[in-house]
């Protein structure tokens, strides 16, 4: 019993375990609002001493010691729900997640089988194979997304940083979306740097980052047009960025737009997949970076997205 109650009192590790901020953890709401308590007693206590009668003074601070507890009460119970509420959601998502993944994993390697088929497989067969490993990617990929998530909340999303090439890297993407450009219409133009510059980030991490980009960029563009991805020397920083002549962003949805599972309004009417979260993990991968991200937006006439990076020397 005893070293339970000793347990209680670490409110630092109670708060880490409802994986929440301290101002948002009932124990140390507890504690404060203990003090606050003490604080509003003592208080009331010199005031009655001081105009009233002792057996008055008494009565007074009784009962506001009283009100004082049950409103605490109140307010604290709020709060161990709404944090026992969060630690079940990050849970859930996270069992469910990994137990979704194991089976589209699976039905993978066996479509990569069939594709690498080189007998028995006609071309009705062979295109239903292809739709069926694009939709299984696209599970995938929002699965990633959602564990991106969970690690995100649960403070534990880790990075692998490494000094790597940025122009290298969006070269690299383009190449894999020069295809869907294509088939969309669209050009894809790199106004590559003169000189090399290089970051200290998670490369994996900034492929996907810069691959969402394009991605986004290519989906929501009109019926043809240009997309254009610039870096920039900045001094000790870099920027890159990639405009787009598409939809634009609604100046209602503007400060909405890296929450988290939101989508924009108009983007539903051009592109009705997605979860809304590619640009929450987005931002969180480039400031865990240390780095910046912002867009500038005209609904109907395009965005430009970019993030800032310190340079790596």
């Amino acid at each position: 019993m005893l070293k339970q109650f000793f347990a209680s009192l670490n409110v630092a590790k109670r708060c880490r375990a409802y994986r929440i901020g301290l101002w948002q953890c009932p124990h140390f709401l507890f504690i404060l609002m203990g003090f606050f308590i003490i604080v509003s007693i003592l208080m009331t206590h010199f005031v009655a001493e001081r105009y009233t009668s002792p057996e008055v003074e008494i009565s007074i601070v009784c009962i506001v010691t009283i009100v004082l507890l049950v409103i605490s009460h109140a307010v604290i119970n709020s709060f161990e729900r709404v944090a026992r509420t969060s630690q079940l959601k990050s849970e859930f998502i996270s069992i469910i997640s990994h137990e979704l993944r194991n089976p589209l994993s699976s039905i993978k390697w066996q479509v990569d089988l069939l594709n690498g088929a080189k007998q028995g497989i006609g071309d009705a067969e062979r295109k239903s194979i292809t739709i069926i490993a694009e939709q299984n990617e696209r599970m995938i990929r929002m699965i990633n997304d959602l564990l991106d998530v969970s690690r995100i909340e649960d403070r534990a999303f880790g990075l692998s940083p490494e000094v790597f090439s940025l122009s290298d890297l969006t070269t690299q993407v383009l190449g894999k979306y020069e295809g869907f450009a294509k088939a969309s219409n669209l050009k894809l133009i790199f106004n590559r740097p003169k000189s090399d510059f290089k970051v200290k980030a998670d490369e994996i991490q900034f492929r996907a980052v810069i691959s969402r980009f394009v991605d986004n960029a290519i989906r929501y563009s009109a019926a043809s047009g240009e997309i254009i991805l610039t870096i920039e020397d900045l001094g000790e920083r870099v920027r890159w960025s990639i405009a787009d002549q598409g939809v634009g962003i609604p100046a209602q949805d503007v400060q909405h737009i890296f929450s988290k599972f939101f989508r924009a309004s108009n983007a539903l009417r051009y592109q009705t997949e997605g979860l809304g979260i590619g640009l929450y993990v987005t931002k969180n991968i480039i400031e865990l970076s240390g780095g910046s991200i912002g867009f500038n937006t005209i609904e109907g006439r395009g965005s430009t997205f970019y993030f800032i990076l310190p340079k790596q020397k």
